[in-house]
């Protein structure tokens, strides 16, 4: 079985952060900056909750399913 993959969203930058939001669940991926480039991590966010990974977490298609079964 394959899992969905994220379709991230145009990018909207901040000064030390950037943020794409998937389209198909609504994850928020948020891309900091201290200190140059070793100083860039990523995190995740759903529901205004982080997600605490070390890879980037599965995309549920949250968005497509209600889409079908609305249709």
């Amino acid at each position: 079985m394959s899992s969905t993959r994220h379709k991230w969203g145009e990018k909207i930058r901040f000064p030390l952060k950037t943020e794409q939001q998937c389209v198909r669940c609504d994850m928020v991926k948020v891309g900091r900056r201290e200190g140059g480039p070793a100083g860039y991590w990523d995190e995740f966010w759903r529901d205004e909750e982080r997600i605490h990974c070390t890879a980037t977490p599965p995309c549920d298609a949250r968005r497509e399913a209600v889409a079908v079964a609305a249709a």
